[in-house]
């Protein structure tokens, strides 16, 4: 895999979808607890929101990883786009994230907002 701006682009995108998909396979295990104060809501939110940050982490990682090997503007270049990457990422787990949760508002993912 060579280390191109559209790399940095398409590891954030895969990165955002693929930790989304994590927080709704986390969300939908969490079972629902009975009681006066359940506790079920906060852990599934508290997942969501690891993975939000955990979501730029993962493409910073790689991203330095991949761009290990380049030098001067080529370099330059390939780090600017995984800043942005980083940045579109998170954006887009919190927008998916957030439009996935009004839309199923009576299950398990509708506690995430």
């Amino acid at each position: 895999m060579s280390a191109t701006p559209q790399t940095a682009y398409a590891l954030g995108f895969v990165a955002a979808i693929v930790l989304l998909l994590i927080s709704v396979v986390i969300a939908n295990i969490i079972p629902y607890e009975s009681g006066v104060n359940p506790r079920d809501p906060f852990k599934r939110k508290l997942f969501f929101w690891i993975c939000a940050v955990i979501a730029p982490i993962v493409v910073y990682v790689v991203g330095q990883v991949l761009g290990a090997s380049l030098h001067g503007t080529k370099l330059d270049k390939f780090m600017n786009a995984t800043y942005i990457s980083m940045t579109v990422s998170f954006l887009l787990y919190l927008v998916v994230g957030f439009g996935l949760s009004k839309a199923m508002k009576h299950s398990k993912l509708g506690s995430w907002f």
